[in-house]
């Protein structure tokens, strides 16, 4: 059975919400997360944003911990396994998944003496795309946490990489869930760009209001399904589910305005801080394994 207990509590979410740097910290990682979103119509018809990031990472994560445990690392039946065993997706969908992204030059085919395993490898490409994700959350995360600077030195280090990863992922596995402490966004996460949607529109208000704005802004339904490469109905639905769930409202001329309401600021803030307290947790983790594949006797001596 997961493990819930793993997801941060609502008491230390609360305190990074207090915060007196915590709205700054918003407003950099989702200005980072939105310049770096990257849509496809193709990837988008078979897994949800949400399923696309846990697709990679658990690749990231099969090609770490397979050598480490007799395996030969990344292959595709091991790919098929942990996404149905994860509820991601289908053998045949997480099958045309590795096909659209190896013709994306994300993974690419390894020599593999027992040909009935087709071995995979990540390459350079999918760990940048990776390692920019992580980098515009740490830097925000600069904001409300001083030990974000040693993560930000180790980044770039492939045992730094290798511990975020198995940290991150052993997580997920074992019953961390961000959204347990907001489910009243999971219907939104879950489809593609919504996430991304709510968050445009709440970097959309006044300087010097927070993030989300508590005032109304400006609302184009045809600027945001172009920039997020979803249909006009998609981001209507979207926006008249976001009303039902009491995240927000529309109104002004022509319902050319949303206004977020308290139910809405409160669900994004805390989704965020329990994000950045869950990255801290495997930074950490990841920071004291690089560590110790650098000075494993020293390391030995402290543990």
């Amino acid at each position: 059975m997961p493990d819930r207990s793993l997801t941060p509590s609502l008491a230390a979410v609360a305190a990074l919400r207090g915060h007196p740097g915590y709205q700054s910290a918003m407003w950099e990682a989702v200005r980072r997360m939105i310049a770096l979103y990257r849509a496809d119509r193709l990837l988008n018809a078979l897994m949800s944003d949400r399923a696309r990031a846990l697709f990679t990472h658990g690749a990231l994560y099969l090609h770490y911990r397979g050598p480490r445990n007799g395996q030969p690392g990344l292959t595709v039946g091991a790919m098929k396994d942990f996404c149905v065993e994860l509820e991601l997706c289908s053998r045949g969908r997480c099958e045309a998944m590795l096909a659209l992204m190896r013709a994306a030059g994300l993974f690419a085919a390894a020599p593999n003496p027992d040909r009935r395993r087709r071995l995979l490898v990540p390459t350079e490409k999918l760990f940048t795309l990776h390692r920019e994700r992580w980098v515009g959350n740490i830097e925000a995360m600069r904001h409300v946490m001083p030990q974000a600077e040693s993560w930000l030195a180790a980044v770039h280090g492939p045992a730094f990489v290798e511990g975020l990863v198995v940290a991150l992922s052993e997580s997920y596995i074992a019953g961390l869930r961000v959204l347990d402490n907001v489910p009243l966004l999971e219907s939104i996460v879950e489809r593609n760009a919504g996430l991304m949607i709510l968050f445009s529109l709440a970097l959309s208000g006044p300087a010097d209001q927070p993030f989300a704005p508590a005032v109304p802004v400006e609302l184009s339904i045809n600027a945001l399904a172009t920039r997020f490469s979803v249909s006009r109905k998609h981001v209507l639905i979207l926006l008249r589910d976001a009303e039902t769930l009491e995240l927000l409202v529309r109104g002004g001329p022509a319902n050319s305005q949303i206004t977020f309401l308290p139910k809405g600021r409160e669900a994004l803030e805390t989704m965020l801080a329990t994000m950045f307290l869950f990255l801290a947790e495997s930074a950490d983790k990841a920071l004291r394994a690089s560590a110790a594949a650098v000075h494993p006797t020293a390391a030995a001596r402290a543990g």
